[in-house]
């Protein structure tokens, strides 16, 4: 009996102890939020803005995939139109134009020791669905002002960020503003695409110049409600970019009749080639930029997550789980695999003898091209089966941008000056923007607007019914002018 209660008080101590340490770890998780300062307003015709804003979005700037045919006298004419619409801009920067076009545009800084910043945005747009048309509320390139949103395709993704630095850099020009350092604004025209025309010649004209940047700031992330659990709309900086690769799986067999299904059907070996995948899905794990988010918000947290979080020695696996458990959040720690496209047959009553299938995956940063073929390849394990590369578009994954640096800092105190009721967070984006080409010009490459969305309304990026809100855009030259005077100062 006296050593049954030994091993008691023993179990309990340990207990206790680790409940203390648990506790200990939860509540010292890191602040990594600021104190907002004074908010920039600056005086301008805002209701010019907005016209100008519907404006841009009636020129239909559209790129599509393999085949389409770019209508390039908008392309023309959008660019005549911003030459018109801001003259100082075209009278006072230096302007060079890349693939007809993709402009850049150089505002030289008053000391040429400092490294200049770039930033950017496209004015390209992705086609609308044809089969939806019906289902928009306005004309989607009608660039309508209604219920407090400008309406239409584009005002997301991204004449948002083309025009906000238009509107800015007239602002500033005017003012008589000289910043130190020089600044380039560039504005693609095929970053829908990949950018190659563009983005990418651009860059290349930068880096034989022998030009270092200071930073980049390009789209990306938002000021989102919801997205995150937390009490406040998170203001997502994106610091990284995941990789971007499609492979074409193609399963031959000899075919025949359909009255006489042979055992090995080139439909049925692609089927489970695919379900091989989706069981066998890349490991999961949380590092870089998914990691560095959680380290911003972790003291926000709901206090089981905090618990959870704080203490990542003893449950790390289960908490990484719980996010790869979850489709909202499992692109955060894994590379993904998405069954895309699927061709087979010529007739109802014919043995298709080739059957294809079309893997897109998003890349973690951390894992390859070669890792992804490997894993690809090692999971499907059929000789029937040819892997090959699929589409002109592959990206590897980008670098982990630092958050701890001045530069970050410099734009979380932008953005909580002008929104000082938001939390601020680096994040992983899933997607890929035109700031990857410049990644061999500086170490420091951002992906932000202070544009505000709600987590649900994330799907008309691209989608039926995309809008942005007035308040976004009025606001924009406001953080965008604070932006540039703290870096430039």
């Amino acid at each position: 009996m006296e050593l049954f209660k030994k091993i008691l008080l023993v179990l309990l101590g340990v207990l206790l102890t680790l409940l203390t340490i648990f506790l200990v770890n939860t509540f010292r998780l890191g602040h990594t939020q600021i104190e907002p300062g004074e908010r920039v307003q600056v005086e301008w015709d805002r209701d010019a803005m907005i016209d100008r804003y519907s404006q841009s979005i009636r020129y239909k700037t559209i790129s599509g995939d393999d085949g389409f045919e770019r209508d390039t006298t908008e392309f023309r004419a959008f660019l005549d139109f911003i030459e018109e619409s801001y003259p100082l801009v075209h009278q006072k920067l230096e302007k060079t134009l890349f693939n007809y076009f993709t402009p850049l545009y150089f505002w030289q800084g008053s000391d040429d020791s400092l490294d200049p910043i770039l930033l950017m945005g496209h004015y390209d747009v992705v086609p609308i669905d044809s089969t939806d048309i019906d289902g928009w509320e306005y004309e989607p390139f009608s660039g309508a002002i209604a219920d407090g949103y400008i309406w239409g395709r584009g005002t997301l993704d991204n004449k948002f960020n083309v025009m906000a630095l238009l509107e800015t850099a007239e602002y500033l020009l005017g003012s008589d503003y000289t910043p130190s350092r020089g600044i380039y604004f560039t504005f693609g025209h095929d970053e829908e695409i990949g950018g190659r025309e563009g983005a990418l010649e651009v860059s290349r004209y930068l880096q034989q110049q022998g030009v270092n940047l200071y930073y980049v700031l390009d789209e990306g992330g938002g000021i989102i409600d919801g997205a995150l659990p937390v009490s406040k709309p998170v203001a997502m900086i994106g610091t990284a970019e995941k990789g971007y690769l499609s492979l074409e799986l193609i399963a031959r067999t000899s075919g025949g009749h359909s009255s006489q299904p042979p055992q090995d059907m080139a439909v049925v070996m692609l089927s489970e080639a695919i379900l091989e995948l989706q069981k066998n899905q890349f490991p999961a794990r949380l590092d870089g930029a998914a990691e560095d988010m959680f380290d911003a918000i972790a003291s926000k947290l709901p206090f089981s997550a905090k618990l959870i979080y704080g203490n990542r020695w003893m449950m790390d696996r289960l908490f990484i789980s719980s996010l790869a458990s979850d489709p909202s959040t499992a692109p955060m720690v894994r590379t993904t695999i998405a069954p895309t496209i699927m061709r087979a047959g010529v007739k109802d009553n014919v043995l298709p003898n080739e059957a294809r299938a079309v893997i897109n995956f998003r890349l973690l940063p951390g894992d390859s091209f070669e890792s992804v073929r490997d894993h690809v390849r090692n999971v499907i394990d059929n000789d029937n089966i040819t892997i090959q590369d699929y589409g002109t578009i592959q990206t590897s994954p980008t670098r982990v941008s630092s958050v701890n640096t001045s530069i970050y800092r410099k734009l979380q105190q932008a953005i909580v000056d002008q929104y000082p009721d938001v939390y601020v967070a680096p994040y992983l984006v899933s997607g890929a923007t035109d700031s990857r080409h410049f990644s061999n010009l500086t170490d420091q490459v951002f992906r932000f607007a202070p544009m505000k969305l709600d987590a649900d309304a994330l799907s008309i990026i691209h989608g039926t019914n995309e809008r942005v809100s007035i308040e976004s855009v009025e606001r924009a030259i406001d953080f965008y002018v604070n932006l540039i005077r703290s870096s430039t100062e």
